[in-house]
């Protein structure tokens, strides 16, 4: 083990590994990955593995292409095969609403460069048999769009990492960070079997980093104590199971190529072949956080019990889209931890307060978005700044109010959302009230509806104080809702006349020291 590093990278799973390829192509010449059990020992080596391209968020969507193509390569650099397989999404459609928020998943796939098409529930029907559309309005297509085993992934970039001189560190945990103001003292535990367990021995050395990045997965409670900071990534259980093989789809393959990711949003569930078989993982009500306090000694790269009654209505409406698997038994199942953030987006970019300390932590979709995530950080730490806008994934999106209790609670309402339908404005309930203003009980009389920002409840717009009981202040749609001319007379109001504005959620900055009041 070095004692004197340019970067310390912490965190072997698909996103650690990433980082440490790409600080290394940047031009460092000194840099170790650490890794406290075994490489994809955290929650990369049970994922999926998917490989979506576009996301709603500009910044994930670039990340997410810029991994697809990554991948790509690396067979050719390594010489190790990632088994990744281009075989399309389709994201199907029960309901008009659903395709409205496609047609804006679309905008975003254009200004990125994503292909997709459009197909209706014939053309579904057409291009795939196994598949009842009769109920669906249609659905978006995505050609390039696939899958990928997150080992083999993890380990090819592991390889090209050794390639460029990064050197990969097993069995060492990270148990205390000092910074010094010139670099990071890391106090190291050599880690050691023991029953079964992953125990820390009475072995220490201290690691002198110019930066640190941590990418800890599962266990950034634990990195967020160390370090003295916030971190709302808390994993939460997410199931899925594998079939027997379906006689059907075995025929079909006979003479036809891979059916796309089936993704069917309404009923809250993802479908792939898996070797004559299929993969269903759904994204069910009630999945409960875990680890809030800290990863048990006693977990390594362990599962969950499953809970088949928690995911039986996904299961069913997989057996009504798919009819053919009404007869096909079970085969596996995983039950594992997958690290969320209450908004969905991983947490990228420097530590809030902590110079060259830089976060990769809470990725709900961490394969797909390992390759980007390196790429772009690494642009940030090598070259001040990454070419696209990152300030979504800012990890100072989340201040000093955000507690253990409610980053749990608003990661599991996450999961759950995952397929719900995403309204512009959509404001979700979970935890809230959180923070209020003073200003907050005479505005809630005054017929105020709130939304949540920085914590805090402040007032979208004022709705009508004499309004019908069936009057839905919080209706959201894809086009202008009930509470839309109300909004309107409110800004035409401040705009010809004058109004005051909340200002109690904002950001404060403190300025002090020689010269701040100049």
């Amino acid at each position: 083990m070095k004692s004197h590093v340019k970067a310390l990278v912490v965190g072997g799973g698909a996103v650690g590994t990433s980082i440490a390829y790409h600080l290394a192509r940047g031009g460092w010449d000194d840099v170790v990955l650490l890794e406290r059990d075994e490489l994809t020992s955290g929650s990369t080596w049970h994922a999926a593995g998917l490989l979506p391209l576009f996301n709603m968020s500009f910044a994930t969507t670039h990340i997410h292409q810029y991994s697809v193509e990554f991948y790509k390569q690396l067979e050719a650099e390594t010489g190790l095969n990632a088994g990744f397989s281009i075989v399309g999404n389709l994201r199907m459609a029960q309901t008009k609403e659903r395709m409205d928020e496609y047609m804006v998943y679309a905008t975003t796939a254009e200004t990125c460069g994503v292909p997709y098409e459009w197909l209706s529930s014939a053309q579904i029907k057409e291009r795939y048999p196994l598949v009842r559309s009769e109920d669906l309005v249609g659905a978006i297509y995505h050609p390039t769009d696939g899958y990928i085993n997150p080992a083999d992934v993890t380990m090819a970039m592991a390889k090209g990492a050794r390639q460029r001189g990064v050197m990969i560190e097993r069995k060492w945990q990270a148990d205390g960070y000092e910074w010094t103001g010139s670099e990071w003292k890391v106090t190291l535990t050599k880690m050691v079997e023991k029953g079964g367990n992953l125990v820390a021995s009475d072995e220490q050395i201290v690691v002198h980093a110019e930066h640190v990045v941590t990418a800890t997965g599962n266990h950034a409670q634990r990195t967020a104590k160390l370090l003295g900071i916030k971190m709302p990534a808390i994993p939460v259980e997410h199931q899925f199971i594998v079939t027997e093989p379906d006689a059907a789809l075995v025929e079909w393959r006979k003479t036809n190529g891979e059916h796309p990711v089936l993704r069917d949003a309404d009923s809250k569930w993802y479908v792939r072949e898996e070797r004559g078989g299929w993969i269903l993982g759904p994204y069910e009500r009630n999945a409960p956080a875990r680890f809030e306090h800290g990863v048990p000694d006693s977990f390594r790269a362990d599962l969950f019990p499953l809970d088949l009654e928690r995911i039986e209505e996904e299961y069913m409406s997989m057996i009504h889209r798919v009819p053919s698997t009404e007869s096909v038994g079970l085969k596996d199942d995983f039950n594992g931890p997958i690290c969320y953030t209450p908004d969905g987006n991983p947490l990228v970019g420097p530590a809030p307060g902590l110079r060259n300390m830089w976060l990769a932590e809470g990725f709900s979709f961490g394969i797909t978005a390992a390759g980007g995530t390196g790429y772009y950080l690494a642009q940030m730490m090598v070259e001040g700044e990454a070419e696209i806008d990152m300030a979504s994934l800012d990890p100072k999106r989340y201040g000093s109010w955000m507690t253990t209790e409610y980053a749990a609670r608003k990661n599991e309402e996450c999961y759950e959302h995952v397929y719900i339908l995403h309204h512009p404005d959509e404001e979700r309930e979970a935890c809230r009230p959180l923070r209020t203003a003073p200003a907050y009980d005479r505005q809630k009389a005054r017929g105020a509806q709130f939304g949540c920002v920085n914590g805090f409840e402040r007032p979208n717009y004022f709705g009508p104080l004499d309004a019908p009981d069936s009057f839905d202040h919080d209706a959201r749609s894809f086009r202008r809702g009930g509470w839309w001319q109300h909004a309107v007379d409110e800004a035409r109001a401040i705009r010809e006349g004058v109004g005051l504005i909340d200002a109690t959620a904002f950001t404060k900055h403190r300025v002090k020291g020689p010269g701040a009041t100049a």
